[in-house]
């Protein structure tokens, strides 16, 4: 009988070893840095873009470069966005003692400032949150869908998250890790 269950406890253990080493391997995306059309080259993010700080007024967009930072690029009034905040402010905090810094923009358009900050405390959001009130962020970096998440790179270089599949949110954690050297 002792050796019936013993037989039997090597069969479960090897059979869930051999489940285990079949488990697929997580999805990755390949996302590349953003390139300029017109030269080619990795496109660098402009930081004199004109945005209005909604957390705090006096804060510059000028701010933030030179450093690693995630933007999270949203509407107020998107189910999408208002489902993904908490996720990626998560994801800042996680990564924040590693150095990189999380801002929010929001979108200009027919978007009201208090539309804004009712998203601020309707989500508890505690990264700075600027509005693209004059309309350039959009249409010089976004992909006519929200939410966009971007990680740059200090020097400018940026990577577009179109979609926070689990796939894309794979590959930026991966080179958060890589770029933090985590």
């Amino acid at each position: 009988m002792r050796f019936s269950v013993r037989i039997l406890s090597s069969v479960a253990i090897a059979a869930s070893l051999s489940f285990a080493q079949l488990a697929p391997e997580p999805q990755m995306a390949n996302i590349q840095l953003m390139q300029d059309t017109t030269t080619n080259q990795p496109m660098k993010m402009d930081f004199s873009i004109p945005l209005s700080g909604i957390s705090d007024p006096g804060i510059l967009f000028s701010h933030f470069s030179k450093r690693p930072l995630l933007i999270y690029y949203f509407s107020p009034k998107c189910p999408h966005c208002q489902r993904h905040m908490p996720e990626i402010q998560e994801l800042m905090k996680d990564y924040e003692k590693d150095c990189l810094t999380g801002i929010a923009i929001g979108l200009g358009g027919g978007i009201k400032k208090n539309d804004i900050r009712m998203f601020i405390d309707q989500f508890h959001v505690v990264i700075p949150v600027f509005q693209d009130a004059a309309g350039k962020f959009g249409p010089t970096y976004g992909t006519g869908y929200i939410p966009v998440v971007y990680l740059l790179n200090p020097d400018g270089t940026f990577y577009r998250y179109e979609t926070l599949d689990e796939a894309n949110m794979n590959h930026l954690r991966a080179t958060l890790n890589k770029m933090l050297k985590k």
